[in-house]
């Protein structure tokens, strides 16, 4: 990847990043339970810290610097309570909230496979890898969120099939 195409792609990333950070501030405004709360906010924080990353690449990039790699931490396998799971799928907002969040982080981590299979540098292509990975930790929390709340979702909204 050139220079130009990499800086449109950490733009595009970017963009993804701050995508997601709204989902998540527009689902932290409709819930009073305080385990969903401090859920929506870790992932604020995540997406943030990523959205940080990949503007120091950009701007070493730009700036012309050696690009190095990032040192990053791991995010951990997340454990979801039963009244956390039962007030995602209670409250609408929340549940689409999660569905939507699940499409951006998808999309973020194949853009980031992706980027990484295109990029010839190695240095970038393993920071590609390590946001890829970090993504489709976020990714498949929301899958499991979404499968485990998908009962109480249809229950609150008196879904019977025919």
């Amino acid at each position: 990847m050139k220079n130009k195409e990499m800086l449109i792609a950490l733009k595009n990333a970017m963009r993804g990043e701050k995508d997601s950070i709204n989902v998540y501030q527009n689902a932290l405004g409709n819930s009073k339970d305080t385990e969903v709360i401090n859920f929506f906010q870790y992932m604020i924080e995540e997406e943030q810290r990523h959205f940080n990353y990949l503007l120091e690449y950009y701007q070493s990039i730009t700036n012309e610097e050696i690009l190095k790699i990032i040192v990053t931490k791991d995010t951990e396998n997340m454990i979801f309570s039963d009244n956390f799971i039962k007030r995602i799928g209670s409250n609408q907002m929340l549940f689409s909230a999660i569905s939507v969040a699940t499409l951006l982080e998808r999309n973020a981590f194949e853009f980031y496979q992706k980027s990484a299979e295109q990029s010839d540098d190695e240095v970038l292509k393993k920071f590609f890898e390590k946001m890829s990975n970090w993504e489709k930790q976020h990714y498949d929390d929301l899958i499991e969120i979404a499968d485990e709340a998908e009962s109480t979702y249809w229950q609150k909204n008196n879904f019977e099939p025919f």
